[in-house]
């Protein structure tokens, strides 16, 4: 006789990291994916599941405010306000969100309803093989070319922001205002 295997209702909007957790877990699970929160509740509601796991940001979004009705905190919400069916027990909740102040008020709300809530990152290298891929090379730094030969300092107005100020001759403006359109160039 053959054991079955744990039931797991997984939630999450990105193809890459589906099909990553198709990859990871789909061996030792009977997993369900689903795209959205209310898709979410309707599975998590008829069915026994062992383990849920969640993610926050469902709009595409990194960062997706958990007062969004279309966040994986809406799930969180309706367990902690209904809780779950009376012939339903609540699964191990696995919060595998990159957002971490989301799923740590996740985790929390959880808790407090006697859940047993943990975080569960997806390590990068899951992802990787799908082509999520952050580049491998740091950009090179911008030269800073304000006023390397004191010479070139004079008073005067800067034509960027119009003030009387030390500006560089060479560049024509003030140290402020270089910085600034330093910082902005990256």
């Amino acid at each position: 006789m053959t054991e079955s295997k744990k039931r797991m209702l997984f939630l999450d909007d990105r193809t890459k990291r589906i099909e990553a957790a198709r990859k990871k877990y789909t061996q030792d699970y009977d997993v369900t994916f689903v795209h959205n929160a209310k898709e979410c509740l309707r599975y998590l509601c008829k069915h026994r599941w062992e383990i849920l796991s969640l993610d926050h940001d469902l709009n595409g979004d990194d960062f997706q405010d958990p007062d969004d009705v279309t966040s994986g905190m809406e799930v969180v919400r309706y367990i902690v306000k209904c809780g779950l069916p009376m012939n339903l027990t609540l699964p191990e909740m696995w919060v595998h969100s990159s957002n971490l102040f989301a799923a740590n008020l996740m985790i929390k709300e959880l808790r407090k309803v006697g859940a047993n809530a943990y975080y569960r990152k997806f390590e990068y290298g899951d992802e990787i093989k799908f082509g999520d891929v952050k580049p491998s090379h740091k950009p090179a730094p911008v030269e800073d070319k304000w006023s390397k030969d004191p010479g070139k300092q004079l008073y005067g107005n800067c034509p960027s922001c119009g003030d009387f100020k030390l500006k560089d001759e060479a560049l024509n403006q003030c140290y402020d205002c270089y910085k600034r359109e330093l910082i902005q160039c990256g």
